[in-house]
């Protein structure tokens, strides 16, 4: 059976790397068509996929392009039987003046996967392309993911010579393991000169390939996204074609001549020599790709399945939540009193039965408007909330890399949409399994978003927080920042200066020397001169701030903690991104690091 698989495995590997979803030739005599094409050839578990529409329009008309999108999730054999569960939905539009040619690229929302059933699970993507004046037509792609394997990308001068021999690679090795069906490909493709120049188009992806020559290939907002991705966590792997190629000379990290290797930020850049025939060994990319040899690595989508299902702290900052059910018994029996006797042998006694038909709705119209009452007293209007930002200060990029996570219950809601306060990836995690959860692994409700680029971030409706229940978050930002932390250039005790709008709580500063230093506080825009401490008594702070963290993000802190030259703090004023406007955030608690400049 495995062989079997094997060999449909080799067979179809190319079918499965498609990433044109339409290309529809409206008038063959003048030449007009539209294409819609997937610029990265896999669907990610969550965040975006970047689509570029085309038309070339020798039409003597202007014509209107409405593109609507639908992303869905699926399992094979879990609990959802097969079937479609959760779903995403987005349109964008534009017109193609007369005798033009236009290129546009979209960011288009997807749905983050939940399911995860013995045979797979998938991400799939359809389309609609409606342009006035001709016949709609549709497409779609699908793309097995499995919170095993990381989601990733090669460039299509590795992926055409490679793809088979990877794809079985994975197959034959994992035949009888966690990773899925048959269908899992070992990475999507994609071409270095058309490559999306906003980090967020990436966001979903784990890893991403490429050789030097695809690198020096990429447009130079392209570069500056992929390194922005990479900062939250991503793996570059860059297969290099000559051996004094370093970091600094790939414009990297300038200041890293004759490295190869780096840890940038959370995420992680390695060079590795590319054999002459462009043949890749399988088994030693595989373990690159995989981060073997990274005990407590797991993949971002499995953190979203895993993580916030167990001991979440801001989960247990909502306490539990009583459920009065004394007033419901008290109604229920009143109603069947009313209903039953007192309707019958008051209101509608022998002789005057016809009044029932009266009688009976307005009883039960008022003990439903009564229940509606009470449960708003009960749950109020609105909701409570709590959150944590992970932030990390990049001061020579001027640039803040920020993880948010929240988690609220909400009472009663008067509505569903709202608009982030800046551009964002936002995605729902997998709660545990309770009466008031709406978002679990395998569950038996659907749930149903709408997303657009609004004009400051993203706006949504549906079923981000639902009405009585408790919803938890993750959000990734880029944000522009002037806000740093310098190092005073004097003998002595060092001296920092901070230039954040805002007041910081106690800081540790770890010298270049290894040696700790601390301060009790800093307030905005000024300077504080530090006191020695230790690393025993960095750990113990850091403990307890990890501890506020999800299992993933707090894995993030603790491997950039050892860096020498960084600050560590925290803050309960930085701002964090808005969502739902009715939420009351009760406590929003900022963890900040980042180098310290001199």
């Amino acid at each position: 059976m495995a062989r079997f698989l094997l060999i449909l495995s080799l067979l179809f590997s190319s079918l499965h790397a498609q990433e044109e979803l339409v290309r529809q030739v409206y008038e063959t005599k003048t030449n007009t068509w539209a294409q819609v094409t997937c610029l990265l050839g896999k669907l990610p578990a969550y965040g975006y996929a970047p689509v570029r529409v085309e038309m070339n329009n020798a039409s003597k008309s202007d014509r209107t392009l409405t593109i609507s999108f639908t992303s869905t999730d699926n399992s094979y054999g879990g609990s959802m039987g097969g079937q479609s569960d959760s779903k995403m939905t987005s349109s964008f539009s534009f017109v193609c003046k007369k005798g033009s040619r236009e290129t546009v690229d979209f960011l288009v929302p997807l749905v983050t996967i939940f399911q995860s059933g013995s045979y797979g699970s998938s991400s799939s993507l359809s389309m609609n392309l409606s342009v006035s004046g001709y016949p709609s037509t549709s497409g779609s792609m699908t793309t097995e993911v499995s919170e095993s394997w990381p989601s990733a990308v090669m460039s299509n001068t590795l992926y055409v010579p490679n793809a088979s021999t990877l794809n079985g690679h994975l197959l034959s090795s994992h035949s009888s393991a966690s990773y899925s069906s048959g269908d899992l490909e070992f990475a999507g493709d994609f071409d270095p000169k058309a490559m999306p120049t906003d980090w967020r188009a990436y966001i979903g992806q784990d890893t991403i390939i490429m050789t030097s020559d695809d690198w020096g290939k990429l447009d130079p907002g392209a570069r500056t996204a992929i390194l922005e991705w990479n900062r939250f966590g991503g793996k570059i792997i860059i297969y290099t074609t000559n051996a004094s190629d370093d970091l600094a000379t790939l414009q990297i990290e300038p200041n890293m001549a004759g490295k190869k290797i780096a840890a940038r930020s959370f995420g992680h850049v390695q060079l590795v020599p590319l054999p002459s025939s462009n043949r890749l060994n399988a088994a030693a990319t595989q373990r690159l790709v995989s981060h073997r040899g990274k005990s407590s690595y797991e993949t971002p989508h499995a953190s979203l399945l895993n993580d916030y299902a167990g001991s979440w702290p801001l989960h247990e900052k909502l306490a539990e939540k009583n459920f009065n059910s004394v007033f419901f018994i008290l109604i229920l029996l009143a109603f069947g009193v009313l209903v039953g006797p007192v309707n019958l042998f008051v209101f509608a006694k022998a002789g005057k039965r016809h009044k029932l038909f009266i009688t009976t709705p307005i009883i039960s119209l008022g003990c439903s408007a009564l229940l509606i009452v009470i449960i708003m007293f009960q749950d109020g209007f609105g909701g409570r909330g709590h959150r944590i930002l992970l932030m990390e200060i990049q001061p020579e990029e001027n640039k803040a890399y920020i993880f948010q996570e929240q988690a609220a219950r909400t009472g009663v809601l008067l509505g569903s949409s709202f608009e982030t306060s800046e551009p964002t990836m936002i995605t729902p995690v997998a709660l545990a399994p309770s009466r008031w959860s709406r978002v679990v692994t395998n569950g038996q409700s659907p749930s149903t978003y709408a997303a657009e680029h609004g004009s400051d971030g993203l706006s949504v409706s549906g079923d981000w927080f639902q009405s009585r229940s408790i919803h938890g978050h993750l959000l990734k930002t880029v944000r522009p920042t002037r806000g740093r932390i310098e190092l005073s250039p004097k003998a002595g005790a060092p001296t920092l200066t901070s230039t954040f709008d805002f007041d910081l709580d106690t800081i540790f500063y770890h010298a270049s020397d290894g040696s700790w230093w601390m301060a009790d506080a800093i307030e905005k825009g000024n300077s504080v001169s530090l006191s020695p401490t230790s690393e025993m008594e960095f750990n113990a702070w850091l403990k307890r701030i990890e501890n506020s963290l999800g299992r993933h993000n707090a894995s993030h802190l603790i491997r950039i903690s050892k860096l020498p030259g960084r600050f560590f703090t925290t803050t309960e004023e930085a701002t964090a991104t808005e969502t739902y406007g009715s939420i009351k955030w009760l406590s929003t608690t900022t963890i900040m690091t980042g180098p310290v400049i001199r």
